[in-house]
């Protein structure tokens, strides 16, 4: 997630971490992760590509897990998993969005396909944004229980979302240009608009010369001419 020299930044950085500002925030990230479980499950009922669906079976079930791990920071922090912050009802808002959108919309297959995955591109970009801030809010947190609790969490969720977002990202631009090659050919177009057209011919030597032919009678020779 976070570079190497701003995570060793981030530890000799001190924040005060407001408690009840953080609750709320976490309830969007718990949003953000249960939109991203359904978005999982309509993408998986749309892809074909079976590296794709191979994966997404996997991110899916990461992504349930990143739900309970949400939790229980969530509960060990004192706060109410039911309870969805106005950033949370915004975030579940989104996803709904972002599902509408996966609803055909006059989409050939293989765009729908390449629609469900960029869904997917956007609410990973999202929810690695969110795992990033959880772990440099462990590390600057002057509050011991929220540097233990926060860390624990990014320590065990922060590789898979590396993943999730890489990933899915790199595989979105192949399986675009994928599309882009598809059906086209390796011949190259003439500039003539009309290739078959045949060249003109060369004109005759009576063509040249206006209709004018030359003459062909022999020169008499000096012999003959003696005589």
């Amino acid at each position: 997630m976070a570079e190497l020299t701003e995570k060793v930044k981030d530890f000799f950085t001190s924040a005060r971490i407001n408690k009840s500002t953080l609750m709320e925030v976490l309830s969007e990230f718990l949003a953000v992760e249960m939109g991203g479980q359904k978005l999982y499950e309509k993408a998986l009922g749309l892809v074909s590509d079976s590296e794709v669906r191979s994966k997404f079976h996997e991110f899916h079930r990461q992504t349930i897990k990143h739900q309970k791990v949400l939790a229980d920071v969530i509960n060990k922090l004192g706060g109410n998993t039911r309870r969805l912050s106005p950033g949370a009802k915004v975030a579940t808002e989104k996803a709904q969005a972002l599902l509408r959108s996966m609803d055909g919309n006059g989409l050939s297959k293989d765009q729908a396909e390449l629609n469900a995955i960029e869904n997917i591109v956007l609410a990973e970009t999202k929810d690695h944004a969110d795992w990033e801030l959880i772990g440099k809010i462990a590390r600057q947190s002057n509050d011991d229980r929220l540097r233990e609790v926060l860390g624990a969490a990014a320590s065990e969720v922060e590789q898979e979302e590396d993943e999730h977002l890489n990933w899915t990202r790199k595989k979105l631009g192949e399986l675009q240009i994928e599309a882009l090659t598809k059906g086209a050919t390796s011949d190259k177009k003439s500039d003539d608009p009309n290739p078959k057209a045949k060249s003109p011919t060369r004109k005759s030597s009576t063509e040249r010369t206006g209709g004018r032919a030359k003459s062909c009678s022999k020169v008499p020779s000096k012999r003959a001419r003696a005589t």
